[in-house]
């Protein structure tokens, strides 16, 4: 006596056209015009808490809408993806009327029913109890009145169906009403199918049982099916989504082991670079200890010479080693000229040099004012000879 249809975005305005009795759904849900005045909407009244018949609760896509855009504005706070475009964003309990409802019990049935759904689903989730009175068959014949209980299955801040209503609350769903309306109503209405019940009106064979065939057969193999497929496809989605964030994952660890790969590389050219120019300082410096070896060991072999020689030959000695060291002092102030000249050419600058010279030869010109900078920090003074000719050491 009670089933449960769940609807996508995209199918839940025929159910609120319906709900409402729009223009569109009148002549296609085979309604009478002169018997919906009989129709009334269930709601809860927050004044008292109570379940009563109320005007205004007009079912409409903006309400669905907005429960959406709560969820994922939530869903994006807490870093979660939005709701998906096929996701199940309204369910729909249809209570029918049973024979055995006492007259004048009606209302009762309905409103205790409403009641029990709300403390099942969750108040918040509910859209309204719409109970309809006007709807007929090809023939004409009245059909039984039922009620329409659409909510939206949200749960934990997230739009979940298969979470909201699984098999167990199916299985359970008939008996626990049937067990409410009984202690509530003091006699238990035929919410569940006898077993005669069930099968005479499954494979009956009369052409006006046709749609509850189709229903039975609908909640017995189609409705398990399509949950069952729902399941699946929300498994693969998780898994897929689940392979999608442990590729980005990897993505980015790779990113971030390129980039340490790269630093690396670039300290160790530094080091290269700062080694090289180390080595290049050093063979200068070994360069120039070998021209002042060159140029001392003349005169380290006269001094040698001085020691053993006699008086007259000393004076030669020292006449040869005072030109030697004169020879270096004029050395050394060609070179102090030339580096002057230079540093002159490199702080006057032509406007030849600037149109015919580029930054290379002016780095190379600097590099040869250093170098020669360097020859003549290493004290190439000449010695002195303060004594007379021949005078004794």
């Amino acid at each position: 006596m009670a089933h449960i249809a769940k609807y996508k975005a995209t199918s839940v305005g025929h159910m609120l056209a319906h709900y409402r009795r729009d223009a569109s759904s009148m002549e296609r849900d085979n309604i009478d015009p002169t018997r919906t005045k009989g129709n009334y909407t269930l709601g809860l009244d927050d004044r008292d808490g109570k379940v009563r018949a109320m005007n205004g609760i007009e079912p409409n896509w903006a309400t669905v809408e907005g429960r959406i855009e709560g969820v994922n504005k939530a869903a994006k706070a807490a870093g979660k993806r939005a709701v998906r475009k096929d996701a199940v964003v309204m369910a729909d309990v249809v209570v029918t009327l049973p024979e055995n409802v006492r007259k004048g019990d009606e209302f009762k049935f309905f409103g205790f029913t409403y009641w029990f759904l709300l403390q099942k689903l969750g108040k918040e989730n509910m859209m309204g109890g719409f109970v309809h009175r006007d709807e007929v068959r090809k023939d004409g014949s009245p059909v039984r009145d039922h009620m329409h209980v659409p909510f939206t299955p949200i749960v934990d801040g997230r739009f979940n169906y298969k979470k909201m209503c699984p098999r167990a609350f199916y299985q359970s769903l008939h008996k626990e009403l049937g067990d409410y309306l009984e202690k509530q109503m003091g006699y238990r209405p035929e919410v569940e199918l006898g077993d005669e019940t069930r099968a005479l009106r499954v494979y009956t064979d009369k052409s006006a049982d046709i749609d509850k065939v189709r229903g039975a057969v609908d909640r017995a193999v189609v409705q398990p099916a399509e949950e069952e497929a729902a399941r699946i496809v929300a498994d693969a989605q998780a898994r897929a989504d689940e392979l999608v964030r442990d590729a980005e994952t990897r993505r980015d660890e790779l990113v971030a082991q390129v980039a340490d790969g790269e630093r690396r590389l670039s300290d160790v050219r530094m080091q290269v670079d700062e080694e090289t120019d180390r080595l290049e300082c050093l063979r200068q410096r070994a360069d120039g200890v070998a021209r002042d070896v060159a140029e001392l060991e003349p005169i380290a072999a006269d001094v040698r010479r001085f020691e053993g020689a006699g008086r007259a030959e000393r004076g030669a000695i020292l006449d040869s080693i005072a030109a030697r060291c004169a020879g270096a002092a004029r050395a050394a102030r060609a070179a102090i000229e030339e580096l002057g000249d230079r540093i002159r050419a490199l702080m006057r600058p032509r406007k030849a040099q600037r149109t015919e010279r580029d930054l290379d030869d002016v780095m190379r010109e600097a590099t040869e004012v250093a170098r020669a900078a360097k020859a003549l920090s290493r004290n190439h003074v000449a010695p002195t000879n303060s004594r007379q000719r021949g005078q004794a050491r």
